[in-house]
């Protein structure tokens, strides 16, 4: 195979960030709780082992996650490499190289099944039917190598179906080599079945997108399901979010998603209601392509998660968390927690950190949060990277008189 860097990976370069500052503030310690905590985070290895049992699934970047029920977890994966020799590392070869996987995580009980320590976690292509038939994506290339979808966010909503967002991606020259045309969303109406029996159904997006990538974290809050998206040109990458009523969603009938209510300045208008030239408003500046919100009932805040920063090189390549009193916000500054251990390894000036989230249906820890991290000058990348590495994280209390200063 060629030398090449995942486009996928190249996407979230051109998209990254600026690194924040990395001292400790009280924006800081509001961002993390509304309250006087801290987040603290830890590699979990126990839990990143599940993404090395199986010696053909051979790692993959995206990595969001999906609650299906009590026993089962779907997870969304970008570049996947697959090894039909099945030895378990990428450094023998021959490789194949596709641009999506998926996988269930299961166990025998809710307690089992959403612990990866404890779960079991099988992985999905599509894999030709003759004997050595070559491994392709799980959801199917637009236009063989030249069109090709990556998977977003997604959600299964109160009546059973599977609402899964993906962005369209074609090949071009120049720059890096692709760019991300839309987004488009697919129904699963049957995600108790094995992901190889799923027949997706493509579902119409707006016809006016306002340039918006939606899909970047989605979550069901109320009566509504929301989609947080970024601007698709440009590196700032504003944060957008846009809502459909969970009444409209039944079924999910092929226009469900077509006229979503925008967030514009101080309330939610329906996009057929929005004056010619009237535009969604940012919810804050500096996003990411992958990052994740969730409510924490008993904190009574949103949390945000994203890497902000790249090059694991940089001392302000960090994972990092905002907050807010509702989905639209108003969000807190993003502030630091954890620097990727992969910073300390020689070569960390090839290293970028990308792809953080939050899975809140997992167990084992206040929050499990995963980021990838991989090797621009060398293709495949070595084992120790390129794979979700999990991480547990903490809110840890600080006392009254515990220095915090502005």
């Amino acid at each position: 195979m060629k030398r090449i860097v995942s486009l996928f990976v190249l996407c979230l370069f051109a998209c990254a960030a600026p690194a924040p500052r990395p001292e400790l503030t009280s924006d800081r310690t509001k961002a993390a709780a509304g309250t006087h905590v801290v987040p603290e985070a830890a590699p979990w290895a126990a839990a990143s082992a599940r993404f090395h049992d199986n010696g053909s699934w051979l790692g993959a970047d995206s990595a969001y996650s999906v609650d299906l029920d009590d026993t089962h977890v779907l997870w969304l994966f970008a570049d996947t490499f697959i090894d039909p020799s099945g030895d378990g590392t990428r450094e023998n070869g021959p490789n194949q190289f596709i641009r999506n996987s998926v996988g269930i995580q299961s166990g025998a009980d809710r307690a089992r099944a959403h612990d990866l320590s404890q779960s079991e976690l099988r992985f999905y292509w599509t894999q030709a039917a003759a004997p050595g038939g070559t491994p392709s994506s799980f959801f199917r290339d637009i236009d063989g190598s030249e069109r090709w979808v990556w998977p977003l966010h997604g959600a299964r909503l109160p009546g059973g179906e599977l609402l899964l967002f993906r962005m369209r991606v074609a090949k071009e020259s120049g720059g890096f080599g692709f760019r991300v045309e839309s987004w488009d969303a697919v129904a699963i109406d049957d995600p108790g079945a094995p992901p190889s029996a799923w027949q997706p159904r493509i579902l119409g997006a707006p016809q006016q997108g306002y340039g918006k990538l939606l899909g970047s974290s989605v979550l069901i809050h109320g009566e509504h399901l929301y989609a947080y998206g970024v601007e698709n040109k440009g590196q700032g990458h504003a944060v957008y979010l846009a809502r459909w009523p969970l009444s409209r969603l039944a079924r999910l009938p092929e226009r469900a998603l077509e006229d979503p209510e925008w967030w514009v300045e101080r309330a939610f208008v329906a996009q057929s209601a929005l004056p010619e030239g009237t535009q969604p408003s940012a919810l804050f500046q500096e996003g990411q392509v992958e990052l994740s919100v969730h409510y924490e009932p008993e904190r009574r805040r949103f949390v945000q998660l994203q890497v902000q920063g790249l090059f694991l090189s940089e001392a302000g390549t960090q994972l990092g968390m905002r907050t807010a009193p509702r989905p639209e916000g108003p969000w807190s500054a993003l502030q630091p927690f954890f620097r990727p251990p992969e910073s300390a390894l020689p070569n960390a000036a090839d290293l970028i950190a990308y792809a953080a989230k939050v899975h809140p249906e997992q167990r084992g820890a206040d929050l499990v949060l995963t980021y990838v991290v991989n090797d621009l000058k060398r293709f495949p990348p070595r084992d120790a990277v390129y794979y979700p590495q999990v991480l547990r994280l903490s809110y840890r209390a600080l006392s009254a008189d515990a220095g915090v200063t502005d």
